[in-house]
C-alpha cells in the first residue's frame, strides 16, 4: 500500500522580520502542522534587497506597499518548514529588475525552489521542481493583477526576452448596450477605439500597447474571460510538468473579484481556468491575493481548488523605507507629503485614506479574520484521500508578533471554518468543523 503524500498549502507570506524567535505555543503548533508534511508551499510576496544594487530602483507604480525584506527571511521560511514558493505577484517588480534579480539570488543561494518569475517568459512560465523521498513535485505560478511592464517578454531569434512575471491576462465580455456605453465614455475621454472582428480595443492616446479588450457578447451584463494565449501557454507548461513530476501545484495571484457578488467571490474567469488546469494535470490549484481574506474551496475531479486560503504572514507594516511615490498617494493629508515624513507616518496615515466605494470597505471586510493552512493527503495513484483545514488568526501586539499567524482558539476556529464552509457551498463543497480542524467532505 502506498504511503500517503501530504502537501501543506498557505496563502501570502509577506515576511520581513524573524519568526523563529516567537515561542508562542499556538504559533509553534501551526508550524508543526506545516513541518509534518512532505511538501509545504507558500506564496513569497516580497522582494529581498537592501535598497541598493544594480538596476535597483523603486518602480513608479507598485502593488501598494513597495516591498522589501532582509536576506534572512528566506532561511526563516525554511525554518518554518516551507520547501517551495511561488513568486508571481503585483509586487515582484516593486524595485524594478534589480529587486527581482536580488530576490532570485537570495532564493537560489538558500536552495528554495521558486516559480512565476524569470529572465524571460519561457523561464517565468516554466515549472520549479522539488524532489522528496515520496515523489517529485512541480510548481507553476501566474499572476492576473500587474502593471503592464511587469509581464515577462518572450524571446525571439533576433531580440532577447524581458524579465518579469508569468501573466494570466483577461478581457471583458459585454452585451451590446454596455459596449455602446463604454465606447461613448472612451470617446469623451479621448481614447483610441479600434475594432478587430468582434473585439473592440481601447487604449489611452499615445499608449498603443496599453490595450483594454472588450468582446461583444449575447449574454447580458459584463463578464471576464482569460486571455487565450496565456491560457494555452500555461496549460502546456502544466502538461509538461505532469510528464516530469508526480504532483503538480498551480498558483494564481488574483486580486480581481466578482463585482456582482463581492470581494469574497473569485472573478468569473478564475473558476473555469482553475478547472482547465486540473484537466491539464494539476493536482492542487491555489489562487490567493484577494485579501478578502478568504474565498471558497472547490473539489473538481477529486482535486482541490483553493480560491484563497487567506494571507499567512502579514508584515507590510514593518517595511523600513518607502519611496517618495508612496507619500503622494491621492487622498493623503498634505502633511504626509513633506520630505520630513517618515515611513511610520506613511503607514499610520493609511487608516485615514477614504474607503473605496467598490469593493465596499476595501480589503478584509469579511465577518471573520484569519485563514487556513490546507493539508492535502494523496494516496494510491495520486488520489486525494483527505483535505484538512487548520484555522489560524493573527497576533497584532506587541510589534514583535504583529502579523504572525497562530492556531485559532476553538471559538475563532469554528467561525473561520463555518464562514469558509459558507463560501464553499456554491461550489458544492461541504466543510465541517471537528476537534479544531475543518474537514472537507470528499
Amino acid at each position: 500500500m502506498q504511503e500517503e503524500f501530504k502537501v501543506a498549502v498557505t496563502g501570502d507570506a509577506i515576511i520581513n522580520r524573524r519568526i523563529s524567535v516567537c515561542r508562542e505555543e499556538r504559533f509553534l503548533s501551526l508550524i508543526d502542522v506545516i513541518r509534518d508534511t512532505d511538501v509545504a508551499y507558500t506564496h513569497f510576496e516580497t522582494l529581498v534587497h537592501d535598497y541598493e544594487g544594480p538596476e535597483l530602483y523603486p518602480a513608479a507604480e507598485a502593488g501598494w506597499t513597495w516591498m522589501r525584506s532582509p536576506h534572512f527571511v528566506v532561511e526563516e521560511l525554511k525554518w518554518a518548514g516551507f520547501k517551495i514558493v511561488s513568486h508571481a505577484s503585483n509586487h515582484c517588480l516593486d524595485y524594478s529588475y534589480g529587486g527581482l534579480m536580488s530576490t532570485w539570488k537570495a532564493l537560489n543561494e538558500a536552495g528554495l525552489p521558486f516559480a512565476g518569475t524569470g529572465r524571460h517568459l519561457g523561464e517565468a512560465r516554466d515549472a520549479a521542481y522539488l524532489e522528496t523521498a515520496k515523489g517529485r513535485v512541480a510548481l507553476i505560478s501566474m499572476c492576473s493583477s500587474f502593471t503592464g511592464w511587469a509581464r515577462a517578454g518572450e524571446t525571439r531569434r533576433d531580440v532577447k526576452g524581458r524579465p518579469g512575471l508569468n501573466p494570466l491576462r483577461f478581457y471583458y465580455m459585454v452585451d451590446p448596450e454596455i459596449l455602446e456605453t463604454i465606447k461613448q465614455l472612451a470617446t469623451k475621454m479621448g481614447w483610441w477605439i479600434t475594432k478587430v472582428g468582434q473585439e473592440w480595443l481601447l487604449n489611452p492616446a499615445g499608449l498603443h500597447n496599453t490595450v483594454y479588450r472588450f468582446v461583444e457578447s449575447r449574454e447580458p451584463g459584463i463578464s471576464t474571460a482569460a486571455d487565450e494565449d496565456d491560457v494555452d501557454g500555461n496549460l502546456r507548461s502544466m502538461q509538461n510538468a505532469k510528464r516530469q513530476a508526480d504532483y503538480v501545484l498551480v498558483h494564481l495571484h488574483n486580486h480581481e473579484w466578482d463585482p456582482e457578488e463581492g470581494i469574497h467571490k473569485p472573478p468569473k474567469f478564475t473558476p473555469p481556468f482553475a478547472r482547465a488546469c486540473i484537466d491539464a494535470g494539476a493536482d492542487v490549484f491555489i489562487a490567493e491575493g484577494s485579501h478578502a481574506p478568504l474565498r471558497g474551496i472547490e473539489l473538481y475531479k477529486n482535486k482541490a481548488i483553493f480560491y484563497d486560503p487567506g494571507d499567512f504572514i502579514t508584515m507590510s507594516g514593518t517595511v523600513t523605507r518607502l519611496p517618495s511615490d508612496s507619500y503622494f498617494r491621492p487622498g493623503y493629508d498634505p502633511e504626509i507629503r513633506k520630505w520630513q515624513a517618515t515611513t511610520a507616518d506613511n503607514f499610520d496615515a493609511r487608516s485615514a485614506l477614504p474607503k473605496p466605494l467598490k469593493p465596499p470597505g476595501g480589503y478584509r471586510t469579511a465577518p471573520v479574520g484569519g485563514g487556513v493552512v490546507g493539508v492535502c493527503s494523496f494516496g494510491e495513484g495520486g488520489k486525494l484521500v483527505s483535505l484538512k483545514l487548520y484555522p489560524f488568526s493573527f497576533f497584532h501586539e506587541p510589534r514583535l508578533r504583529g502579523g504572525i499567524p497562530v492556531m485559532a482558539d476553538h471559538e475563532t476556529g469554528k467561525k473561520i471554518i463555518d464562514y469558509l464552509g459558507k463560501l464553499s457551498a456554491p461550489f458544492g463543497t461541504k466543510v465541517e468543523y471537528q476537534d479544531g480542524v475543518g474537514i472537507v467532505k470528499l
